[in-house]
C-alpha cells in the first residue's frame, strides 16, 4: 500500500521510451559534428545512459541508433569534408563496423 505512495516499486520503462532517451543523448553528442570521435562519444554516452537507467537495450541496438542518427544529422559540411554524401555515409557505416568489432564477445551478447 505505502509502496505505491512512496515509490517503493521501480517504474519500468518501455522499449520506445528507452529509445527516446537514448536518441536524445546521441543527438546531443552528434549535434555539432558527425565524425569518428563524436560517434565514439555518442556510443559511450548511450551505453552509460542505458546502464544507469536500466533500459535493457543491447549494444547492437545502441549502435543502430547511433548509425541512424549520424546518417540523419550529417550535413553538407561533412559531405564537403569527406567527398560527398556517399562517402559520408560510407564513413559512418565503416565507423559503426569498427565499433562493433571493438566489442568483446560478452559485450556483443548484451
Amino acid at each position: 500500500m505505502f509502496e505505491d505512495l512512496f515509490g517503493g516499486k521501480e517504474k519500468s520503462i518501455s522499449l520506445e521510451e528507452g529509445e527516446k532517451l537514448i536518441k536524445k543523448v546521441v543527438e546531443r553528442e552528434l549535434s555539432n559534428n558527425v565524425n569518428r570521435i563524436t560517434m565514439h562519444l555518442a556510443f559511450k554516452k548511450a551505453r552509460e545512459e542505458n546502464e544507469t537507467k536500466k533500459l535493457g537495450l543491447t549494444n547492437n541496438h545502441l549502435l543502430n541508433i547511433v548509425e541512424k542518427l549520424a546518417t540523419g544529422i550529417s550535413s553538407t559540411i561533412e559531405d564537403t569534408l569527406y567527398g560527398g554524401p556517399e562517402q559520408t555515409s560510407a564513413n559512418i557505416e565503416n565507423e559503426i563496423a569498427n565499433l562493433r568489432k571493438s566489442l568483446t564477445d560478452e559485450e556483443r551478447a548484451s
